[in-house]
């Protein structure tokens, strides 16, 4: 490449705001250099001389551009038509072109839904608290994580156990009891096998919890709840 055109590709992407560190590694000109032909002027002179004929590519018209009016205000009012239907009425307007220039037009205009905001579900101090098991499989083996998590301050207590017991359950709560400093008033299970027996509520038929872990709860002075199944998502969903 000629000095002049190098100079003149510089002074392109020095426009377009392109770094002078990136510019030197990209054409092998030192920064020096760089600043060298812009303190002297060498850039402007070589373009207002015209000596490569070289400028910015125009952009090339395409067939579309006359219909993206149409899908515009189209996605504006209806922003779910599909861009087949799209296709079909600017089409019918008289476009010439492929389905794909329209499918691809449509990706980048097409107005997004605003993500919906997570809704915290929240409970009063000393109400609830959530308990689950987690599993992990760890370079010495599966081991289960017991987490208890109280509803208003978010408060954790974890335990990691061998097994998923009623031993290590009622273990595992009077530890978290211990170091909470109190009971809530009730406790969330998300089906833990060693809570709930059976749960045909989705089925019009009842929660049978288990009577040994009842008799737990009745000690401590929480009542116990359940998850409806398949609902992980709506935690305050108890019976």
């Amino acid at each position: 490449m000629h000095r002049w055109e190098t100079r003149m590709r510089l002074k392109h992407y020095l426009d377009q705001g392109v770094s002078k560190a990136e510019l030197s590694r990209r054409f092998g000109v030192s920064r020096r250099t760089i600043h060298r032909w812009i303190g002297s002027g060498q850039l402007d002179r070589d373009l207002s001389s015209g000596a490569s004929g070289y400028s910015p590519r125009a952009r090339v018209p395409h067939k579309l551009d006359p219909y993206k009016a149409i899908i515009w205000d189209r996605l504006t009012q209806y922003p779910q038509l599909s861009a087949q239907r799209l296709f079909d009425e600017v089409r019918a307007a008289g476009y010439p072109g492929s389905y794909s220039r329209v499918r691809d037009y449509v990706r980048t205009v097409r107005p997004r839904a605003p993500t919906e905001a997570v809704v915290r579900f929240e409970t009063p101090a000393g109400r609830q608290g959530q308990v689950d098991f987690a599993t992990f499989t760890l370079p010495w083996g599966r081991r289960h994580a017991l987490l208890v998590v109280l509803g208003y301050s978010r408060l954790l207590w974890l335990r990691f156990y061998r097994r998923q017991t009623m031993a290590v359950l009622i273990e595992g709560l009077e530890s978290a009891f211990g170091h909470f400093g109190g009971v809530p008033r009730e406790l969330l299970f998300d089906q833990m096998r060693a809570v709930v027996l059976s749960d045909g509520r989705g089925d019009g038929r009842s929660l049978v919890l288990n009577a040994e872990f009842l008799r737990f709860a009745a000690h401590w002075g929480f009542a116990p709840r359940a998850c409806r199944p398949y609902r992980a998502q709506t935690k305050s969903w108890v019976s």
